[in-house]
Formats: structure tokens, sequence, C-alpha cells
């Protein structure tokens, strides 16, 4: 499973919208969109942060 799909997951397990995930990391809902789509690769320090407000292993969502 992608970086993307997994982060959407989380965000779903979770009960939240697109946007409201977005200002809780305080990023546009635009990029993070863009991320879960897999259309972009999110930065190394955007990528800690999701990774941080999941609760996630960064390892464990860069891994196919």
């Amino acid at each position: 499973m992608s970086f993307g799909k997994k982060i959407k997951q989380l965000r779903l397990e979770k009960n939240m919208t697109l946007t409201e995930a977005a200002e809780k990391l305080g990023m546009n809902k635009g990029s993070l969109s863009r991320y879960e789509n897999d259309t972009v690769e999110p930065s190394l320090s955007a990528a800690c942060r999701i990774a941080k407000f999941y609760g996630a292993d960064l390892d464990f969502l860069a891994e196919d």
C-alpha cells in the first residue's frame, strides 16, 4: 500500500475530513489531498509531521 493510501486510511479511521486533518496538520487541504492521492510526495518534514499526527511510524508509512 502506498504512502498516500496509508495516510488516507489513517485519516478515515479517525473519522476526519480532509479539511479537518489539513487544519490540524497546519497545511492546506490541496497539499494533503495530493499526498493522499500519490500525485506529490511530501517533503521529509511534512512526512514526519503527518506520521507524528497519526501516531504512525514513518518507516511503516514509507514502505510499499
